[in-house]
């Protein structure tokens, strides 16, 4: 990839583009702001650790177990616009059903019995949209597209706190979740528009077009079966994939499980009254996200996995020091800090993924590093309510955070993380299958 500074305002002239990016902000401010309603509201009606540890994990596990089809359909199909669509229906008629059962009961059960059909259509929507960003998007605008879309999850994580926040406490949870299905009510309309400015048509994966007759179910499984074994073993033969995968998906374990329960039990102990205080710092993460879009653009990143591996130790050392400080004016020049990591590591990774994985593969890599950075997320957020329990929020923040910087340090040290550097671009033929990346 080359990783020079891109233009936004070029790849934002493009109408298709335009229109997806716009989709994603609309619904990221609603979902930041269910997140906000989610926790203040367990908080609220449970004032257990132990329960909101345990039902923020199980929300994580639907779109865990659908990101590998997800990938894998998202390789298959030439209906990817259709699929996404699908997708923000979907929530809407779920967050509507989620905003009435609030209204009428405070039963956390069903809350998180509705809330976990949301994630089955996240674990469609993520993969597919991996993939279909190469219908839309050329080659040599990826990072300036990957980094709109960052700034684009900045924006959600600015707005959408706040507003999750205000709405809160002043009209309740159950407006919040209104409030979400509109803003993917507005997405999927967006992606209706039948995009006219397409780069062209994504590969399928050999040996289904969509103009085949339907298999049957047995045989469609089977080959969803050998996709996921063709993108796992591309994935054995790259030594820097494998680490961020691997470290990744511990790292971010303690990244959501902290973020999950011990900062809000830290922000707003008192639950729904102080949501302001946790969409506040929410806030800041996401301004601290458009001061390293600053910084990226302004940078020119040659050594992509050192870089990289730094700001998940910047990160993870914020999260460790807000333990130490607590809440109030430390915790959120922290956040601003954490910002800055997660919109750098954010834009370049998937650059990364992207221009350096063979194209017929994309989604199944996307997805499967979806599923290893997600992967053990519910189980880091479980374990956080004993953690809490047994240390207070604070000293769990500090002990979760302290053990994510020395896997980052740990993976700094690795070769194939050191020796990951950009390169020029260049009109070479793209990598077989079967090759390892350049």
């Amino acid at each position: 990839m080359s990783s020079a500074p891109q233009s936004h305002r070029g790849i934002m002239a493009q109408p298709a583009f335009r229109r997806f990016w716009a989709a994603r902000t609309l619904s990221l401010v609603g979902d930041y702001a269910f997140r906000i309603a989610f926790a203040t509201h367990l908080i609220t009606v449970t004032g257990s650790a132990s329960v909101l540890a345990a039902a923020t994990a199980a929300l994580l596990v639907p779109s865990l177990l659908f990101y590998l089809v997800g990938g894998a359909v998202g390789d298959r199909t030439k209906a990817r616009r259709r699929v996404l669509v699908v997708c923000d229906v979907a929530r809407v008629v779920v967050l509507l059903l989620i905003a009435a059962a609030t209204y009428w009961t405070t039963s956390a059960l069903l809350l998180v019995a509705l809330s976990l059909l949301i994630g089955i259509a996240d674990g469609f929507f993520m993969p597919v949209s991996f993939s279909y960003m190469l219908e839309i998007t050329s080659r040599d605008k990826l990072v300036s597209a990957n980094s709109a879309l960052s700034v684009s999850m900045q924006f959600g994580l600015i707005g959408g706190p706040l507003i999750g926040g205000l709405l809160v406490g002043f009209i309740g949870a159950p407006a919040t979740f209104a409030f979400d299905a509109l803003t993917f009510l507005l997405s999927g309309i967006l992606l209706m528009v039948r995009p006219k400015d397409v780069v062209g048509a994504r590969p399928v994966t050999t040996g289904e077009a969509a103009d085949e007759p339907r298999q049957p179910m047995g045989e469609q499984l089977r080959r969803f079966g050998k996709d996921i074994v063709e993108a796992l073993h591309y994935v054995r033969g790259v030594p820097w994939l494998l680490i961020f995968l691997g470290v990744g998906a511990l790292v971010n374990a303690v990244f959501a499980g902290v973020l999950d329960v011990p900062i809000p039990l830290i922000m707003s102990p008192e639950g729904t009254s102080q949501a302001q205080s946790l969409g506040v710092f929410y806030a800041l993460e996401g301004v601290g996200a458009l001061i390293g879009a600053v910084i990226l653009m302004r940078l020119t990143v040659k050594r992509l996995g050192t870089s990289m591996f730094a700001m998940l130790l910047m990160m993870a050392a914020a999260l460790t020091a807000v333990g130490f400080f607590g809440g109030g004016i430390p915790a959120l020049a922290l956040a601003l800090l954490y910002g800055i990591g997660l919109h750098v590591f954010n834009s370049l990774y998937p650059s990364l993924l992207q221009d350096r994985v063979p194209e017929n593969l994309t989604s199944r890599v996307g997805s499967l590093s979806f599923l290893g950075f997600d992967g053990l997320i519910p189980l880091g957020t479980l374990l956080m309510g004993p953690l809490v329990v047994s240390l207070d929020a604070r000293g769990a923040a500090v002990v979760a955070g302290a053990a994510a910087v020395l896997l980052s340090l740990a993976a700094l040290l690795a070769p194939s993380i050191r020796g990951l550097k950009a390169e020029p671009p260049a009109d070479v033929p793209a990598a077989e299958p079967d090759l390892a990346p350049r």
